[in-house]
């Protein structure tokens, strides 16, 4: 809550969104429901990847946003939390300049403990895409 009460003048280290999740946590308990439907989820993903399958998921919604602006879409974070919660590999891939001149990629999810699969793809992927470029 103290974190909360010094974000208006700028004195936290933490972003708007990590404050009101970290508040959200602390007065709810885990509900099981979504604890049984993350597993399931994470049961079927396993299911549909295999041995050998990737994923290729967007990074966000949107190319890299601005400073300050995942505030606005607080939300997004959804792109990649959702692998973070299942346990899954990521690797984050990157293709190139967005439309803003922002960089712009893409996530490459393999099944659990298949980090070779996605490390593998995702090196194919960046030698394809002639890798990181930076920012206009």
């Amino acid at each position: 809550m103290f974190e909360l009460l010094k974000w208006p003048i700028r004195l936290t280290n933490h972003t708007l969104p990590a404050i009101g999740l970290a508040l959200f946590d602390k007065m709810l308990p885990p509900d099981q429901k979504f604890i049984r439907m993350a597993e399931q989820l994470s049961e079927e993903l396993d299911h549909v990847l295999g041995n050998d399958g990737v994923l290729l998921y967007p990074s966000h919604s949107t190319p890299a946003p601005y400073h300050g602006q995942p505030i606005i879409k607080t939300f997004n974070f959804s792109y990649t939390a959702i692998f973070n919660v299942l346990g899954n590999p990521v690797t984050q891939v990157p293709l190139g300049l967005g439309s803003w001149g922002v960089p712009l990629g893409i996530q490459v999810v393999a099944g659990r403990n298949q980090d070779r699969n996605c490390l593998a793809v995702a090196i194919e992927l960046e030698r394809l895409f002639g890798g990181w470029v930076a920012p206009s």
